[in-house]
Order: C-alpha cells, then sequence, then structure tokens
C-alpha cells in the first residue's frame, strides 16, 4: 500500500523562510531599471513595481523612460518625471537616474544583431 509521507519542496530563487530576499535575486532585480511609457506616464503596475522593490530592500531605482518621440510637449515630460519622482518618494525610494529613450534607441545589444 502506498504511504504518505512529508517533503520539504526545495526553496525558489528569491525566497527563504524568513520572508528576505537572497542577495542573489537583489542583484538580479537591480539590474532591470522600471520602464515607464511617456505616453501613457505611470501605471499601476509602476506603483507596484516600486512598492516590490522597496519590499525587497532596494534604496534607488532608474526608470527608463519610454516612447519620448509620442510626447511633443517638453513640459509634458517633465511632468511624467516630476510624477515618478513623486511616487519613488512616496514609497522611500531615491531615483538613481532617469533615461529618457526613443524607439531608435537602444539600451543595450539586441538579440538581433546592429541596427541597419
Amino acid at each position: 500500500m502506498f504511504q504518505f509521507r512529508a517533503t520539504k519542496w526545495p526553496e525558489r530563487v528569491g525566497s527563504s523562510s524568513s520572508g528576505r530576499r537572497s542577495d542573489r535575486y537583489r542583484r538580479v532585480m537591480a539590474l532591470h531599471p522600471v520602464t515607464v511609457s511617456a505616453a501613457d506616464g505611470p501605471l499601476p503596475e509602476t506603483v507596484e513595481q516600486l512598492k516590490a522593490l522597496k519590499d525587497q530592500g532596494a534604496t534607488t531605482v532608474d526608470i527608463v523612460l519610454s516612447n519620448t518621440d509620442l510626447v511633443d510637449d517638453a513640459e509634458l515630460l517633465e511632468l511624467v518625471e516630476l510624477e515618478i519622482r513623486d511616487l519613488a518618494q512616496q514609497n522611500g525610494l531615491t531615483i538613481g537616474s532617469i533615461t529618457r529613450e526613443s524607439p531608435g534607441q537602444s539600451s543595450g545589444p539586441s538579440i538581433y544583431g546592429p541596427p541597419s
């Protein structure tokens, strides 16, 4: 007859029994900036992402402002940046840098090779 026995499942990468994230997970999260569309501004998902970063122990966050070519008014871009800074401050984070990116720019090497 089959007998059940208690087994301990292996923990996922980044989780621990005390609720803290592992150093490896923290290093991986530090490599990924928060991306915000300049046309849409900060969405509820952005707020959740900032809260998650704070819960993981982050103190600074880098922001990539994408789709800047869709916004013609420089004042609107500044307003989006101010709103992002305010959200970060509300969540106890400081902004490391805000990078404006348009579709022609690339934040890193592409898997498809250099642009032609």
